[in-house]
């Protein structure tokens, strides 16, 4: 990857490394601003939601971990991800849609996913850390083997190389401003935004929980973040979940 840049941002590279939440949170424990960004080239221990690994040949992806220092009440800070996505996807090329809680979506194919940890230090201020892993110049052999939605890239959706630097610095900018809005705001103010992203609304879908599964149709989120799906008749709103396929 080509030389990022620290200013005005504070980053932190590396050529590889097992995670960059890990170093994001370390710094971020250590007081280091929000805006800061962990980047690398290759991860050796890249995680996803729900233990899952994100893996990379090297030189190809772009994942960075972004330090967020957010002002809402901890019961609001479930809508990062959704706040994360927006930024995410009105950056990237492609025209990708946000598939509820975490990941970007281009033809029915995965080109990016979204971590989001919240820390709470005894002797501190909560904060988060946001993974954001990015399938960029990933050829189609080089797509990973996936257990729900099948993976593609910016490059196959295209036809184009990315500049990865280049995009990291925009998708930064971009996050910097969409969790400043959500900071002044909270999240309802940006539901218009997230609405004209969705890829799940109005579709038939099976979300899994932990007791067992929920189907139902989609019919967007609310002023939390929270996932609304009708069930017999019923709109419900949940706040955790998986969606485990989509019927239509």
């Amino acid at each position: 990857m080509d030389p990022v840049d620290p200013q005005p941002r504070n980053v932190i590279t590396r050529a590889s490394c097992p995670s960059t939440q890990d170093i994001a949170r370390d710094e971020a424990l250590a007081g280091a601003p929000a805006g800061t960004a962990v980047i690398t080239d290759h991860q050796t221990a890249g995680r996803g939601r729900r233990g899952r690994t994100w893996t990379d040949p090297p030189g190809t992806a772009l994942m960075f971990s972004y330090v967020a220092r957010p002002r809402r009440a901890l019961a609001e800070l479930g809508a990062l991800p959704l706040v994360a996505g927006i930024a995410i996807a009105e950056r990237l090329p492609g025209r990708p849609r946000v598939r509820w809680p975490n990941d970007l979506v281009v033809d029915g194919g995965k080109v990016a996913g979204i971590l989001v940890e919240a820390v709470t230090p005894p002797d501190g201020d909560p904060f988060a850390i946001i993974g954001v892993g990015i399938n960029a110049n990933l050829t189609a052999e080089q797509l990973p083997t996936t257990d729900r939605l099948p993976a593609t890239s910016l490059r196959i959706a295209t036809g184009e190389e990315v500049d990865r630097a280049a995009l990291f610095h925009e998708v930064a900018a971009h996050l910097d401003a969409c969790l400043a809005a959500f900071d002044a705001d909270g999240f309802a103010p940006l539901l218009p935004r997230y609405a004209a992203l969705d890829d799940l609304a109005g579709r038939a879908l099976e979300l899994r929980l932990p007791d067992g599964p929920v189907r139902g149709a989609a019919r967007g989120v609310d002023g939390g973040g929270r996932l609304l799906l009708e069930v017999d008749g019923e709109i419900r709103p949940f706040s955790a979940g998986e969606v485990e396929r989509v019927v239509d």
